[in-house]
C-alpha cells in the first residue's frame, strides 16, 4: 500500500510541478519541458494501473498494466532523448517528429512480442521469455538494452559533446548540470534493483528516478545565470565542518562508550556528555580558524562593498570618486574592466569613463534597444541572463550585439522613472568566470548605491568638469542651491506667498518644491532627507526630481506619497529617510488637501479662524516601512 500511495502522491507532485513550467506558445522550451512532464506524467499513471491490478489480482490486468507501464517508459526516454537532441535552442523540426514516432513504433513492437508479464509483493518483474528471430535475444531484454541503457547512455554523450563544442559558459553549465542528473537517477535505479531483491514493489518506485531527471532538466533549463562555485565549496566546507564531521565523530565517541551502556549507565551518561562538549569546542575552534583561510571563504562581498560604497564622500573630486568605484568593483566583482557610461543630453548615452583608457561606442537615445530596456524589470542585466531569459526574446540580438561592442558581461541599468541615464558596464571576470546568481542578487540590493553614483556624476559632477583639479565645494554648492530654488511659482491673484528656507550649513538635505498641476491646483514639498552636506543633498536632488516624474504617472494624491516611499527605501542609501509634509492646494474649492510624513507640529493660517492654528495628520516617515499606505491618511482642511 505504501509503494501505490508514494505513487499517487508523485503523480499529484507532477500537477503542481507542472504549474512551474510555463506553457507559453512563443517558447519553444517550455513545449519541450512540457512534453517531458507530460510523458512522465503518463508513466507515473501507468504504475498506477498497475497497482490497482495487483489489488484485484487479476493476472491479465497485470500483464496487460505491466506492458503500458514498460511502454511508459520507452515514451518517457523517447521524450528525454529528443529534449537532449534539440538542446539548447529548442528549434523544431519534423525530424523530431518522425524520430519519435519511429522510435514509439519500435517500443510498441518490442512490447507487443513480449511474453506475460507477472509482478507481486513477493515476485520481481518478470515476463516470460519470447526470443526474437532477428538478434537472438529475448524481446524484453531487447527492449532493456535499447530504452533503459542505450538511451540514457546516448543521452549523455550527446550533452558531453555538446558541452565540449558550445563555447557559452551558461550552455556548458546546464548541460553538466543534466548529465550529474542522469548519473544520480542511475544510481538511484541501481538502488531500488538492490532493494526489490527483498522486497519487489520497490522496483515500481523507478518513477522517483525520472522525477529527478525532470527536475533537473527544468532547473538546467531556466538557469540563466552562473552557479557560484565559490559560494557552492564555501557551502559544502561549512556542511562538513558544523554537522557532518561533528555527527561522525558524535557516533564513534557513543559506539566506543556503547558497551558500558548497561554496566556502568552513569560513566556512559557522564563520559558521553563531556566527550560531546568536548567536540563542541574543538569543532567550534576549529571551523573559526578554518573560515578565516582565504581558500574556506565564499564570494559573499555585499556586505563589505555595501560598506565601501555607503562610505563614499561627494566632497570628492569626481575623477577621485570614479577610481575608487572601479577599484572597488574590480575587487570585490572580479571584473576585469569597468566603464561609465551616461547620457549626455544630446541624444546619446556615451562613455565618460573607461578603466583601460578605451571608450566604447556610443549609442542613440532614440534606438529601439535603448526604449526596450528601459521597459524591463531588470537592472542587473548579464550577458547570459540576456541570452536566456523569455523577458529578452523580442530585442535579444540586438543587446547580445551592444555586450559583444562594449565587451562586457555585464550590465548595471541606470533609471530615473523610465528615462535610462546611465549604464555600468562590467567586463569579464579574472579566470574566464562568468557573473552568477549570487552576484546578481548582490548588486541588485546594492542598486541604491549605483543609482546615487551615477546620478552624481550625471547632474553635479558634469563631465566638462570632471578631471578639473580646480574644482571647488563651492561649484556643488551653487549647482545643488539652483536645483533648490527651481521651483513653480504660485500664479494665482487670490493667494500670496512667501516662504524662506536657511540651511545651517551651505548643503543639506532640507528643501520645499511648488509643482504647478493646473492654474488652479498646486502641490507642495516640504522637508529634509536625512543626512549632512552634499551627500544629503544629492539625495535630496534625486528625491525632488523623481517627484516629479512620479507625478507624470500617478494621479492619486496618496498613491504618490507610497510610490516616494518605496523610492527612498529602495534606491536611496540604505537609513535615508524623509520627514516632511506632501499638500495639495485647490485655489477653486480653496481647501488643502495633506499628509505628515513624521512632522511633529504643523501650524496653518487660516481666514475662517482669522488665526495660526494647529493642524495634524497621522502619518510616519518616509523610507524605513516596505509599506507605508495603512500609515498614512489624507487630511482635508479648509483655507
Amino acid at each position: 500500500m505504501i509503494f501505490f500511495l508514494l505513487n499517487v502522491l508523485l503523480i499529484a507532485g507532477i500537477i503542481f510541478f507542472s504549474l512551474y513550467v510555463d506553457l507559453d506558445e512563443k517558447e519553444t522550451k517550455s513545449k519541450a519541458l512540457t512534453n517531458l512532464v507530460l510523458s512522465l506524467a503518463v508513466e507515473v499513471i501507468f504504475v498506477i494501473f498497475l497497482f490497482l491490478a495487483l489489488f484485484a489480482d487479476n493476472p491479465q490486468l497485470i500483464n496487460l498494466t505491466g506492458k503500458l507501464m514498460l511502454f511508459g517508459y520507452a515514451l518517457f526516454g523517447v521524450s528525454f532523448l529528443i529534449f537532449i537532441m534539440q538542446y539548447p535552442k529548442f528549434e523544431p523540426h519534423k525530424i523530431y517528429t518522425v524520430f519519435r514516432y519511429v522510435l514509439l513504433a519500435l517500443a510498441l513492437v518490442l512490447v507487443w512480442e513480449f511474453g506475460t508479464i507477472s509482478i507481486s509483493s513477493t515476485e520481481r518483474l518478470s515476463v516470460a521469455e519470447s526470443i526474437s528471430p532477428v538478434l537472438g535475444f529475448d524481446w524484453y531484454t531487447l527492449f532493456r538494452m535499447i530504452f533503459i541503457y542505450l538511451f540514457p547512455a546516448v543521452s549523455v554523450i550527446i550533452l558531453a559533446r555538446k558541452a565540449l563544442n558550445n563555447k557559452t559558459k551558461l550552455y556548458r553549465q546546464q548541460m553538466i548540470i543534466i548529465i550529474l542528473g542522469v548519473l544520480v537517477s542511475a544510481g538511484l535505479y541501481w538502488l531500488l534493483g538492490v532493494a526489490s531483491s527483498y522486497s519487489p514493489l520497490y522496483y515500481l518506485l523507478f518513477t522517483y528516478c525520472l522525477v529527478i531527471t525532470v527536475v533537473v532538466c527544468f532547473i538546467a533549463v531556466r538557469s540563466s545565470v552562473m552557479v557560484d562555485f565559490n559560494t557552492v565549496k564555501s557551502w559544502l566546507l561549512k556542511f562538513l565542518i558544523d554537522f557532518a564531521l561533528p555527527s561522525v565523530l558524535a557516533g564513534l565517541v557513543f559506539a566506543i562508550l556503547f558497551p558500558f551502556r548497561q554496566s556502568m549507565p552513569m560513566f556512559f551518561w557522564c563520559a558521553f556528555a563531556i566527550g560531546a562538549a568536548l567536540l563542541v569546542i574543538a569543532q567550534r575552534i576549529i571551523a573559526f580558524k578554518i573560515r578565516k583561510m582565504s581558500f574556506a571563504q565564499g564570494s559573499n562581498y555585499e556586505a563589505a562593498l555595501e560598506e565601501k560604497m555607503a562610505a563614499f564622500d561627494y566632497n570628492e573630486e569626481p575623477s577621485k570618486l570614479i577610481d575608487d568605484f572601479v577599484a572597488l568593483m574590480k575587487q570585490y566583482t572580479e571584473t576585469m574592466h569597468v566603464e561609465l557610461l551616461l547620457d549626455n543630453d544630446a541624444g546619446e548615452i556615451k562613455s565618460i569613463h573607461h578603466s583601460d583608457g578605451k571608450l566604447s561606442p556610443s549609442i542613440s537615445t532614440k534606438e529601439a534597444l535603448v526604449d526596450s530596456l528601459s521597459g524591463c524589470t531588470s537592472s542587473i542585466i548579464s550577458k547570459t541572463m540576456a541570452a536566456s531569459r523569455h523577458e529578452f526574446s523580442t530585442f535579444r540580438d540586438e543587446i547580445l550585439e551592444l555586450f559583444n561592442k562594449w565587451d562586457s558581461e555585464l550590465f548595471i541599468v541606470l533609471r530615473e522613472g523610465r528615462h535610462i541615464f546611465g549604464i555600468i558596464s562590467l567586463g569579464v571576470k579574472r579566470h574566464g568566470n562568468g557573473f552568477t546568481d549570487y552576484d546578481h542578487k548582490a548588486l541588485n540590493n546594492l542598486y541604491s548605491y549605483f543609482f546615487l553614483f551615477g546620478f552624481y556624476l550625471k547632474n553635479i559632477a558634469n563631465q566638462s568638469v570632471i578631471g578639473t583639479v580646480d574644482r571647488e565645494i563651492q561649484m556643488s554648492s551653487q549647482i545643488i542651491r539652483s536645483i533648490q530654488d527651481n521651483v513653480d511659482r504660485i500664479n494665482v491673484p487670490s493667494i500670496d506667498l512667501g516662504y524662506i528656507s536657511q540651511s545651517a550649513r551651505s548643503l543639506g538635505g532640507d528643501f520645499i518644491d511648488f509643482i504647478r498641476l493646473t492654474d488652479s491646483r498646486y502641490m507642495m514639498i516640504m522637508g529634509d532627507v536625512s543626512g549632512k552636506g552634499l551627500n544629503a543633498s544629492m539625495s535630496m536632488v534625486i528625491l525632488k526630481s523623481i517627484i516629479r516624474t512620479l507625478l507624470a504617472e500617478t494621479g492619486d494624491f496618496k498613491e504618490l506619497v507610497e510610490k516616494v516611499n518605496y523610492f527612498i527605501k529602495y534606491n536611496l542609501p540604505r537609513g535615508t529617510f524623509f520627514a516632511g509634509v506632501f499638500a495639495l492646494f485647490d485655489f477653486n474649492e480653496n481647501v488643502m488637501y495633506y499628509v505628515n510624513c513624521g512632522l511633529p507640529v504643523l501650524y496653518l493660517y487660516t481666514e475662517a479662524y482669522n488665526n495660526v492654528i494647529e493642524i495634524q495628520g497621522d502619518g510616519k516617515v518616509l523610507g524605513f516601512a516596505k509599506k507605508i499606505g495603512s500609515l498614512v491618511k489624507v487630511k482635508k482642511i479648509k483655507l
